[in-house]
């Protein structure tokens, strides 16, 4: 059993450097070295982790996704190549297992809107009054985004919360870097407009 811990609340990610270790250790875990696999597990799950459960909503199935992820990753190990950065393949491996996951729960699809990530919308400014404000506007806007369709949902936590460059997001959704940006337009788009619906049906 793979031992999860629980990425504290973040605002935008930077994006993941390969490094040389990360290839050695890869390397090594493709010709069967398990101790090197279970330290690449250890450097790269609280950022799965924080993926996946901004995509899923849930604690306990983010913690269940992300054991899969894993599982899948190791299985897959022979498979990957070095035109891509390895945490790119991961994204990628990440976003399908938690887009399957969603598929299966579409019938029990209660959104749990407080296991929702934080997103960083403003500055921390001075102030209780303004400390509430900003609270509020994210939690608006993790209610409107937990109602996005799942394609604009997934786009938008690539971006806004991991921090993923346009070239990174397109090799991990495997689209055009074109319906990147075209997508990230039509999902910003949406979002403004449940918020806007949400504050008149207020």
């Amino acid at each position: 059993m793979l031992t999860l811990e629980r990425p504290a609340p973040r605002t935008r990610r930077r994006p993941v450097a390969q490094t040389s270790t990360d290839r050695e250790l890869l390397l090594r875990s493709q010709n069967g070295d398990q101790e090197s696999f279970r330290r690449l597990v250890e450097m790269y799950t609280p950022r799965v982790y924080g993926l996946v459960r901004n995509l899923v909503r849930s604690q306990t199935e983010a913690e269940d996704v992300t054991q899969e992820v894993f599982f899948k990753v190791y299985r897959k190990l022979d498979t990957f190549r070095e035109d891509s950065a390895f945490y790119t393949w991961l994204y990628r491996v990440a976003v399908n297992a938690a887009t399957d996951w969603l598929k299966k729960k579409r019938q029990d699809r209660a959104i749990q809107l407080d296991d929702f990530g934080a997103m960083s919308l403003a500055d921390d400014a001075d102030g209780p009054d303004q400390n509430v404000r900003t609270k509020d506007l994210r939690k608006e806007v993790r209610m409107a985004m937990g109602e996005l369709p799942e394609k604009f949902r997934t786009i938008l936590v690539l971006r806004e919360l991991e921090g993923l460059q346009y070239e990174e997001i397109s090799a991990v959704l495997q689209i055009s870097k074109g319906t990147v940006e075209s997508r990230i337009f039509r999902a910003r788009a949406k979002l403004k407009i449940e918020l806007e619906r949400r504050r008149l049906g207020a």
